[in-house]
């Protein structure tokens, strides 16, 4: 059987779970910073940023549920080594 590897989307997945939040709260500061000189210009293009963001968050989240679905799947797929029964001990057995 034949699995897709998981550590490249894991590593893309918090990368843009961490970075998306960061850009959205960036962008939310700068919103503030162009209200307060009454610039709807910025204002507009800050809050595109902050929703960009949070959308790279979410997706980043759905990043990582593939990632681990994926790895857990490579996991239930290893061997395991069942440890054999006591040998019991049949009435013709010498004692």
């Amino acid at each position: 059987m034949e699995f897709k590897r998981s550590a490249g989307v894991f590593v893309a997945g918090i990368s843009l779970f961490l970075g998306g939040p960061l850009l959205s709260y960036a962008g939310l500061l700068f919103v503030a910073l162009s209200a307060a000189r009454n610039d709807r210009g910025l204002i507009t293009v800050f809050v595109s940023l902050s929703i960009f963001g949070a959308l790279l968050g979410l997706l980043g989240f759905f990043m990582l549920l593939v990632a681990a679905h994926r790895a857990l799947t490579k996991i239930d797929a290893l061997p395991v080594r069942i440890p054999s029964a006591q040998r019991q001990t049949w009435p013709a057995d010498p004692v």
